[in-house]
């Protein structure tokens, strides 16, 4: 029970930081290089994650929507399965997942979906 706690503070709280980041990216380029630099793999900067900061968002919300909804489930069927509509839920948001990761993938390879891109590194072409 404790265990589910502290993993659903810590998805929710992960969701709120990743949101509150894509806000500040969207309209200050002059983060962009910290933030390129804080998404760093291997000491290179991570400009494919700075562009589709929205994305990145929008995948840790949906995957704090899946963790609340499965301990929801489990917190009223009190079963180790969750109840039907919360599975559900839980289900959709996986696959929003899966499609936050497509288009993170689309984002770093071809720059496109543009509206969901940063508006200042629209034409950033490097992964």
């Amino acid at each position: 029970m404790i265990g589910g706690l502290i993993a659903l503070a810590l998805f929710v709280a992960l969701a709120v930081r990743y949101v509150v980041v894509a806000v500040r990216l969207w309209g200050h380029p002059e983060r962009a290089p910290d933030a390129a630099d804080s998404f760093s793999v291997r000491g290179a900067p991570g400009w494919v994650l700075t562009r589709g900061v929205v994305v990145v968002a929008a995948n840790f919300v949906l995957m704090a929507v899946m963790v609340i909804a499965a301990a929801v489930g489990q917190a009223v069927t009190r079963t180790q399965k969750p109840a039907e509509p919360w599975l559900g839920i839980s289900a959709v948001a996986m696959g929003g997942m899966m499609l936050c990761w497509l288009l993170i993938i689309l984002i770093g390879i071809f720059n496109r979906p543009r509206f969901l891109v940063v508006p200042y590194l629209r034409d950033k072409r490097r992964l």
